[in-house]
């Protein structure tokens, strides 16, 4: 029975940690009084201003919005948020598919498989953990602290960055499910 509920955490999880690792609200800001917005994903950002929007890269190295082309310099710990959420990503869809192993081919390496699940999801809780702390701490101090000084701005963590956080919350339940099947495991051999 944990099994199965391990596995609709697992999969949950990463959709979850998929979703919001791959959208755009991580963060939403809007300037008072102004018809301009902003949503900023890891990988995209979104200037939206009298109903037209602008999309752009994080990686690239210009912006261009309005026809008016700017540097667009994002900091390093943004480069390790996305390394950090990249790889707990990955990590979960390791111990989703291990576990997937584990119900559908057998019980053959009990001990090994449920261990390697828990394993899995500890990495990905804690990666995606780093992640999500790196980003809630650095993302107003860097981003927005100039703009503060020139123009009101309304600065704040959106659903993306939830859903990561919840994804994080589900690795850790997985990782929980492993320990309690990994011990009923041990107690019947």
């Amino acid at each position: 029975m944990v099994s199965k509920i391990m596995i609709a955490i697992l999969i949950l999880g990463v959709v979850l940690q998929i979703v919001g690792f791959s959208t755009t609200a991580w963060v939403t800001t809007s300037y008072p009084g102004k018809s301009v917005s902003t949503t900023m994903g890891l990988w995209k950002a979104c200037i939206k201003y009298d109903e037209e929007e602008d999309c752009f890269s994080t990686s690239s190295d210009e912006v261009t919005v309005k026809g008016v082309t700017v540097q667009a310099n994002f900091p390093k710990w943004y480069r390790a948020t996305e390394a950090m959420e990249t790889l707990g990503m990955l990590a979960f869809l390791v111990a989703m598919t291990i576990h997937l192993g584990y119900i559908f081919w057998g019980k053959l390496y009990k001990k090994t498989t449920i261990f390697g699940t828990l394993a899995m999801c500890v990495v990905a809780a804690i990666l995606i953990i780093i992640g999500v702390i790196i980003f809630g701490v650095k993302y107003e101090e860097d981003v927005f602290t100039g703009l503060h000084m020139i123009i009101e701005i309304d600065a704040s963590l959106s659903w993306s960055f939830g859903l990561c956080i919840g994804a994080a919350i589900l690795a850790v339940m997985g990782a929980v499910g492993a320990a309690v099947e990994l011990q009923n495991v041990r107690l019947l051999s």
